[in-house]
């Protein structure tokens, strides 16, 4: 599905939740992301700088998200979470 945390938020479970936009929309939508996601499902976050990898780390782990990798380009990051 294309759109923002309401279009996940309105369909069932989901292994792959991809959401590429800043940092202050992820935090404020990851909570909706984690509740779609089903046990082992990967969390994909990208569309933000390598200095707000710490506080999304931080709301991740308050979710029960735990990182698996990270790749950045140039000042561009993404981060690869999951569920325990």
């Amino acid at each position: 599905r294309l759109g923002g945390a309401e279009t996940v938020t309105e369909t069932g479970a989901f292994d792959f939740v991809m959401a590429n936009i800043n940092r202050n929309i992820l935090l404020a939508d990851m909570k909706s992301f984690r509740s779609v996601l089903n046990e082992g499902g990967y969390l994909i976050l990208s569309g933000f700088y390598n200095e707000d990898i710490p506080v999304l780390i931080e709301k991740a782990e308050e979710l029960g998200l735990r990182e698996v990798n990270r790749r950045d380009d140039e000042s561009w990051a993404c981060l690869i979470l999951t569920t325990p």
